[in-house]
């Protein structure tokens, strides 16, 4: 039997495929490694599922790296995003009987905020459609033979199927104790496609000892505040949100977000202080208290401008005071570098020194994977192989955090598969 859509990942990229594409009446299956399929999708949102974000889906693009290029991913999933937005995947689910609901950060959840309930929706919806699932199926490789997709399985080499168009959807390397493996960057470059390195994203950071030892007594403290990534002295990212002070570093969405960019040595620039202006600002401002309460120490000044008890602290600690010093007592080099880590903008920010970014045992996603310059962001098929199709975190596109990835995830595995049935009945009337 040759199968119309082969799916190769039964995450919810690859079962979105397999239902898009019997939607559109063709013969879909899903072939997993796993015993099971979903596992990532289980623990995505510690275990609340979030599905989505709020907001108008142009604004989505912004939200995505990737690319050879700043901006190239979310211009090349816009055809996929426009097609299924998040307004469409709540509708879709919704209608199905799985209400969703947003949060007051805008992430959108499924309103049992169960991430197993979504799951077993994905799989009776794939049952009743007819959609074969085969899990525990290792997959060792994929040919082409007289313009079938051809899929290998056992050590032996014997063919587990044909298929008349291949969607691989196999997912990246995060989370390895959930299953991840990375074999399907193997399958695709067999069939001739660049792969960006893989390397972990949305990852908490590991702050130099030294420069951190004053903050961890801060772990557990979280701020919403400006930061920024310095490298050979230039800013080369920026954003802005809620950070996490950990035992060794950063964490956090505006931490995790920010990771994608960052290498070992660069640094973080923080603003220590919520709402603060920028530089010239701070600096004035800091100057006022002084003159204003000279007497006090400069903890409790620090504290008296809204900062938190901890952070103040360490941030005079940081700078080789001792809790006593009186704030009139400050140099004025001193009360510039006090201005300069509470402030935010391109001056502004206390500087941490990355010493590690986060493993993959503790990335949320992959950045890196099959190149997009050789796939067509109208339909999600390969340029260099025809009929085969691409979908989710296996393409070299990463979202932030807060539901960019699974929506992703759903319109591009909703795409590809119904780019997949089109081709595959085209074929089909052809013979």
């Amino acid at each position: 039997m040759v199968w119309d859509v082969v799916v190769l990942g039964g995450g919810p990229a690859g079962l979105f495929a397999a239902i898009a594409a019997a939607e559109e009446g063709v013969r879909s299956i899903v072939l997993e490694h796993l015993p099971s399929p979903g596992r990532k999708l289980l623990a995505s949102g510690g275990g609340a599922c979030n599905l989505t974000h709020e907001g108008e889906v142009a604004d989505f693009l912004a939200h995505y790296g990737g690319g050879d290029r700043p901006g190239d991913a979310g211009r090349f999933l816009r055809p996929a995003l426009y097609g299924f937005s998040n307004t469409d995947l709540v509708h879709w689910f919704a209608q199905r009987g799985v209400p969703l609901a947003g949060d007051p950060a805008g992430r959108v959840f499924p309103c049992s905020r169960r991430a197993g309930d979504v799951l077993a929706f994905l799989l009776a919806t794939a049952r009743r459609r007819r959609v074969e699932l085969r899990t525990g199926v290792r997959i060792r490789s994929v040919g082409v033979e007289r313009s079938r997709f051809v899929v290998f399985g056992s050590p032996e080499g014997d063919p587990v199927l044909e298929g008349t168009t291949l969607v691989l959807a196999t997912g990246g390397r995060s989370y390895p104790t959930l299953g991840a493996t990375g074999d399907g960057y193997r399958l695709a470059a067999s069939l001739g496609h660049s792969v960006v390195p893989p390397r972990p994203a949305l990852v908490p950071l590991r702050i130099e000892r030294r420069a951190f030892a004053p903050f961890a007594p801060c772990a557990g403290v979280s701020l919403s505040t400006a930061l920024s990534l310095v490298r050979n002295l230039k800013k080369v990212a920026s954003g802005h949100g809620e950070i996490l002070f950990t035992h060794r570093g950063l964490s956090g969405p505006a931490v995790l977000d920010l990771s994608r960019h960052v290498l070992p040595g660069d640094v973080v620039r923080v603003g220590l202080l919520a709402g603060a202006g920028d530089l010239a600002a701070t600096e004035a401002r800091l100057g006022a208290e002084i003159a204003a309460h000279g007497k006090r120490t400069v903890t409790n000044l620090l504290q008296g401008m809204g900062m938190v008890a901890c952070l103040a602290r360490a941030l005079v600690s940081s700078v080789g005071l001792d809790g006593g010093t009186k704030a009139a007592e400050l140099r004025r080099d001193v009360r510039h570098t006090l201005a300069a880590s509470l402030a935010a903008g391109a001056e502004g920010g206390h500087p941490f020194p990355v010493r590690s970014v986060g493993s993959w045992n503790e990335a949320m996603v992959t950045a890196g994977g099959v190149r997009l310059a050789e796939v067509d962001p109208k339909m999600l098929q390969s340029r260099l192989v025809p009929g085969l199709f691409f979908a989710g975190e296996f393409l070299d596109v990463d979202g932030d955090t807060g539901g960019y990835n699974l929506q992703a995830a759903f319109s591009t595995g909703r795409l590809a598969g119904r780019s997949a049935a089109e081709l595959a009945r085209g074929r089909l009337s052809q013979r």
